[in-house]
């Protein structure tokens, strides 16, 4: 589809390639659903023991980002990288922590207002290494707070085909490398989700 939707085999009417870019994201969004349910019986199985690699916060960060700048892009909201001089080292899956990064800054950007700004930071406090991403969207309430890294939990949204498995894989992949994934927020000034792992220091 993507192929079609490109032009690369050849010229083909403007209805034609809308048709094959409709089939292209469909596609990927199965694609993104068969790989939630992937993730979630890894991450509940009781043999699952993530790697503990040497890994830089700051780097897997300014990643991520690069990854979704495109997306960022295209709804004008900026994304505030760490220093790039700077380095946060830590232990956990590198696999793993670009997932829940990925995921954290998704999010923000879904929820983000339009010409917006979205922060993203690293550092470091005492045996803990953590990255927060704060963005500027409507926030949470203490009982959304609460809930919002549960099972299959949507808070309310329909229609944006999301599994609501994200946030609840994202925290048990922090978990299980020595760690922990949270959510600071006032409803009206945004959300604040902070990634912790365990500190290397040197």
């Amino acid at each position: 589809a993507d192929t079609i939707r490109t032009r690369m085999a050849g010229p083909l009417a403007e209805q034609y390639s809308i048709y094959a870019t409709d089939i292209a994201n469909a596609g990927r969004h199965l694609l993104n659903l068969i790989e939630d349910l992937v993730d979630l019986e890894t991450v509940e199985s009781q043999d699952f023991l993530p790697a503990a690699e040497l890994i830089d916060l700051t780097e897997l960060a300014r990643e991520a980002s690069g990854i979704l700048s495109a997306r960022a892009n295209d709804r004008a909201i900026a994304l505030i990288m760490p220093d790039p001089a700077s380095r946060t080292p830590a232990v956990g899956e590198r696999r793993r922590v670009l997932q829940i990064l990925l995921n954290l800054i998704g999010n923000a950007i879904h929820y983000s207002p339009e010409a917006s700004a979205i922060s993203i930071a690293c550092g470091t406090e005492n045996e803990r290494a953590w990255v927060a991403v704060q963005d500027q969207g409507p926030g949470l309430d203490g009982e959304q707070a609460a809930r919002v890294f549960g099972k299959f939990e949507r808070l309310g949204r329909k229609g944006d085909g999301g599994t609501g498995l994200g946030l609840y894989i994202s925290r048990k992949l922090a978990r299980a490398m020595g760690g922990d994934l949270s959510v600071e927020s006032t409803p009206g000034d945004g959300a604040c989700f902070t990634l912790t792992l365990r500190h290397l220091h040197g």
